[in-house]
């Protein structure tokens, strides 16, 4: 599972408290603490399959860095918050988020989702793990041509088992590739080549000043002048 404070996967079973029952299900208290920041997971969830994220709250997945353009971030961030309460919502707006990131980053052009998604799997520029994902993604979500879903991303439609949060987790790692390690990369580049950068030349200081202390005044060089000619005598007739 994801950790919804720091975003890391781990694997835990979580500790289950029963609630009791009513019309809608079989409820209980769900809580996972995560090993990598320490912080407890609550979730309220039903046996049916419903699942309420308490603590923190509204959503299930962690908040994007500060690498991913804020727009990006925000939409994503929606998604996530929107699917414990709606699928076809938050598929929507991940759909729509996808088809942003594939035309921008990933040189997948105009069209469809489900065409854009068969020219980057096609392209040798996109790592094999992120076009495994979109193959799976375009079969979960049974992806074609003239689906609605494809030609109009946002469009509330059906989903199948798995789909809305799938979209999400495809996309975290799109983000990683596309803007988070770019981003780390430059910045690490930034400092070795400030670390190798020459200094620059020190100024010359100028010939009367102070050095460690002692007072350097610059001595005036005596300037030489031609013998002043002696009168010539005349001899006395």
């Amino acid at each position: 599972m994801e950790c919804a404070h720091c975003g890391s996967d781990f694997e835990a079973t979580p500790h289950v408290f029963s609630l009791g029952i009513d019309q809608n299900g079989t409820w209980q208290v769900s809580n996972t603490r995560c090993p990598t920041c320490d912080r407890l997971i609550v979730a309220i969830c039903s046996k049916e399959g419903k699942n309420y994220p308490a603590y923190p709250a509204g959503s299930l997945k962690a908040r994007l860095g500060d690498d991913v353009p804020a727009d990006l971030a925000s939409e994503y961030w929606a998604a996530g918050q929107v699917l414990p309460y709606s699928e076809e919502a938050s598929a929507a707006i991940s759909r729509r988020l996808l088809q942003r990131v594939l035309s921008s980053k990933a040189g997948a052009g105009y069209g469809g989702l489900a065409e854009q998604i068969r020219r980057v799997v096609a392209s040798a520029a996109m790592p094999p793990y992120l076009k495994e994902a979109l193959e799976t993604l375009a079969k979960v979500a049974r992806l074609e041509a003239d689906e609605p879903k494809s030609f109009r991303c946002g469009v509330l439609a059906p989903v199948n088992e798995g789909e809305a949060e799938w979209l999400l987790d495809v996309l975290r790692p799109l983000f990683e590739f596309y803007y988070v390690q770019p981003a780390r990369v430059r910045r690490k580049r930034d400092a070795v080549e400030e670390r190798i950068s020459p200094a620059p030349p020190a100024e010359l200081e100028d010939t009367e000043g102070t050095s460690e202390g002692w007072s350097v005044v610059a001595e005036e060089t005596p300037v030489e002048t031609a013998p002043e000619k002696q009168p010539v005598k005349e001899p006395v007739q």
